[in-house]
């Protein structure tokens, strides 16, 4: 089990766009991983929403499958971004799939967060299954940045059985904003915030943010008992600052639920660090979704 807070020393410091959208890798590039791009897995009110599916190489059936979301504050970013990290996922034994999902602010919270659930459940269909090989019992997410949000909030939504419905059983975000409540009150008194990502992904103007609407759209409101173990990754003097984090660490403290939260010098946020927590990522995830002889 990995509990509490760690924090990373040693880090090789990599240039990694955060923003600039990368295209699907080909089976060719990806040494053997098979990748079924531009897949819809949900339409709404005519905008066809769309997934990568990183397979890992040969016949396959009962694998695990990871989520992965995209950030880019809830306002930009694509599928594609996540591309290396797919990738990295069906190497390692993964059905990796990285979607896209609605963007404010045409549209606000909980557009974004009602499409990731839709992408669980769309992965727990028959024709998923059977395609890709997946285990509809053990699926987890991988976010970072809003990304990490919305997977915190999969994480955290709902209770009961992790084997149904949007839920997922094990869930890592790299710098997930877990707590919108503060600048959500910053923007209700008036107070413009550092980052307008937020208010903007929130539906908040100046004077405003109800708090009922920032505390649902938090996943540490939410944390029980019943939520999946959960590996947290922040450096400690960037974008998404601590105090936005904790909340949840604290919240799943309280409910007895397995967590990390892995702390890296500096200022990298999300992919930035991407190389450096790979390695910590697959294997929270191998611990968490991979049956052990033929068990859970």
């Amino acid at each position: 089990m990995m509990w509490g807070m760690r924090r990373l020393t040693a880090c090789v410091v990599t240039a990694v766009g955060l923003l600039v959208p990368t295209s699907p890798v080909s089976a060719q590039e990806s040494g053997g991983v098979a990748v079924d791009a531009n897949v819809t897995y949900r339409t709404v009110d005519g905008e066809q929403l769309t997934a990568d599916v990183y397979v890992p190489a040969g016949d396959g059936e009962d694998r695990p499958a990871v989520l992965v979301v995209h950030g880019g504050g809830w306002q930009k970013g694509d599928r594609g971004n996540f591309a290396r990290e797919g990738t990295q996922l069906a190497e390692a034994g993964f059905v990796a799939v990285s979607v896209n999902y609605r963007l404010a602010p045409e549209h606000t919270y909980p557009a974004a967060v009602e499409d990731v659930q839709a992408a669980v459940k769309w992965l727990r269909k028959k024709p998923q299954r059977e395609a890709y090989g997946i285990d509809p019992d053990h699926i987890g997410a991988l976010g970072g940045s809003a990304g990490g949000h919305l997977v915190g909030m999969l994480g955290t939504l709902g209770d009961g059985s992790l084997e149904k419905g949007p839920r997922v059983a094990a869930v890592v975000s790299w710098s997930g904003p877990m707590d919108l409540t503060s600048v959500a009150e910053l923007v209700d008194a008036g107070t413009p915030p550092s980052n307008g990502a937020i208010p903007t992904f929130l539906g908040c103007t100046p004077g405003d943010c109800p708090a009922e609407r920032a505390e649902e759209a938090s996943p540490f409101t939410h944390a029980d008992e019943s939520d999946p173990p959960m590996l947290l990754v922040n450096s400690d003097a960037e974008l998404v600052p601590l105090t936005l984090v904790q909340p949840l660490v604290d919240a799943l403290d309280a409910a007895g639920v397995e967590n990390e939260l892995l702390v890296l010098p500096g200022s990298r946020h999300s992919r930035q660090f991407s190389a450096d927590v790979m390695d910590d990522t697959i294997a929270f995830f191998h611990d968490h979704l991979v049956k052990v002889d033929g068990g859970d």
